[in-house]
């Protein structure tokens, strides 16, 4: 049952691709224990995963996505994108900036299509809206949202920048009937490129794309795995 479990969470919510060592549950006295019966598991591609080590989850074939919301990290400053006038960076010398109403609905928009295309592309489970018996329920939410995109200046040189934007990933995997976590994980990744690149609307778009796509991609491939291999068993 263990090693069923850790196929789930491994693949599931870590991700095991990029790995050079396989997940394991924590043991001993210094094993960590959340208040819910969940164990840490370590050599994980994600920040912190926990997970139920005598979860069964034999029979699953369904997979049922519930968003839980985005919350920002509260920022005092210009607002992102906007024109702008002085030393932008000796001003706000962490680069984090606010992000207005209609910015944060058009990053909500992206990162929901592009992770929701990702997992859709399974052939091997099928994605549902109503609870069961043979359905898992994935909960995942985007918490500490921040901007690093400055204010766009008048009469100034382009601005370069590694980073469009830092979120926290949190997911939950539960039974879709009682509700019970089976696991838990966070991680924190940075919408970024490989190098400075000139910051624009189209670009920086692009790259919270991506980090939508490679979430969703770890989502899917765990998912697979697990019913393919871990059923198998």
């Amino acid at each position: 049952m263990k090693s069923r479990i850790i196929s789930l969470v491994a693949l599931v919510v870590i991700g095991a691709t990029g790995c050079t060592s396989t997940p394991s549950f924590q043991t001993g006295e210094d094993a960590e224990v959340t208040h819910d019966g969940l164990t840490r598991l370590d050599s994980t591609i994600m920040d912190a995963v926990w997970a139920r080590p005598d979860a069964d989850i034999r029979g699953v074939t369904k997979v049922m996505f519930e968003g839980v919301g985005v919350e920002y990290r509260t920022v005092s400053g210009p607002y992102s994108g906007r024109a702008g006038t002085g030393s932008v960076r000796q001003s706000n010398p962490k680069n984090e900036f606010q992000l207005d109403e209609e910015t944060k609905a058009l990053f909500e928009e992206n990162m929901r299509e592009v992770f929701r295309e990702e997992v859709s592309k399974s052939e091997v489970f099928e994605i549902v809206d109503e609870p069961g018996p043979d359905v898992l329920l994935v909960r995942g939410g985007l918490l500490d949202v921040v901007s690093r995109v400055p204010p766009e200046t008048v009469g100034r040189s382009s601005i370069y920048i590694d980073s469009v934007a830092e979120a926290t990933l949190v997911v939950e995997i539960r039974d879709s009937q009682s509700n019970t976590v089976v696991a838990r994980a966070v991680d924190r990744r940075a919408a970024q490129g490989t190098h400075m690149t000139e910051s624009n609307r189209v670009r920086n778009r692009a790259e919270v794309r991506r980090l939508g796509r490679r979430w969703g991609n770890i989502m899917r491939g765990g998912l697979e795995k697990m019913l393919t291999d871990g059923l198998a068993q």
